[in-house]
């Protein structure tokens, strides 16, 4: 999976242009989590767009294994999306009028090869893997923080997705809670998934195999 030469420059208005990424090249690995720091203002909400093919670059390459993605049109992206990218939120997104159960269950519903049957069961494995057995029926106003996050998680991995992409995953949680949830994001690295982590969060530091800073839309590497 591998970023090259990704540039994405906004414009606003004649004679203001803004830099948003400069000429980023990285490369990710399956079985490693990668975390991504920097400053509020620094482009990653902009990189983490493109990484989830929610936005596309001014210029540059984005190849995961082997499909060169930016050549997709928008409905061959939101399926690949679909199928191989899973998104966990610092907000959690989780539908109120929907169970647990239901909300892991919604990204299977555009997913043929999964059947309804399949669904149900995968979900509550799922949910009792991480630790929620006992809240499949509840709903999100009755659970906590942490446990929104993790059924959050949960639905990021009903389609089985090679791409995990948590953007600030712990910005709502206690310290004790978002340990719990950067140690299931390395465990599921660990199960051979690319998994990407934004941060602001220097605890992330002690489970990322690798850590990049990202200032003013430039990408560094962090030797730890």
């Amino acid at each position: 999976m591998k970023l090259e030469n990704i540039t994405k420059i906004y414009n606003r208005g004649k004679m203001n242009e803004v830099q948003a990424l400069k000429d980023i090249t990285v490369s990710f690995q399956k079985g490693e989590l990668t975390a991504i720091m920097g400053r509020s203002g620094s482009g990653k909400t902009t990189l983490i767009n493109i990484l989830g093919l929610m936005d596309r670059p001014t210029h540059g390459t984005y190849k995961i294994e082997e499909t060169d993605v930016l050549h997709l049109s928008e409905k061959e992206q939101a399926l690949f999306r679909n199928r191989h990218i899973g998104f966990v939120f610092q907000s959690y997104y989780l539908e109120d009028k929907l169970t647990a159960l239901e909300n892991v269950i919604l990204p299977t519903l555009i997913n043929n090869d999964i059947k309804k049957e399949e669904r149900i069961k995968k979900a509550i494995e799922l949910l009792d893997k991480l630790g929620l057995k006992g809240r499949v029926n509840h709903y999100p106003h009755e659970l906590s923080g942490g446990e929104c996050q993790r059924v959050a998680i949960a639905r990021a991995l009903i389609n089985d997705p090679q791409i995990i992409i948590a953007d600030e995953p712990t910005g709502n949680l206690d310290s004790k809670t978002e340990i719990e949830v950067f140690k299931m994001l390395k465990n599921i690295s660990k199960e051979g998934k690319y998994v990407i982590v934004v941060s602001h969060n220097e605890i992330i530091k002690n489970y990322a195999d690798k850590i990049f800073f990202l200032n003013d839309g430039v990408l560094s590497d962090d030797i730890k």
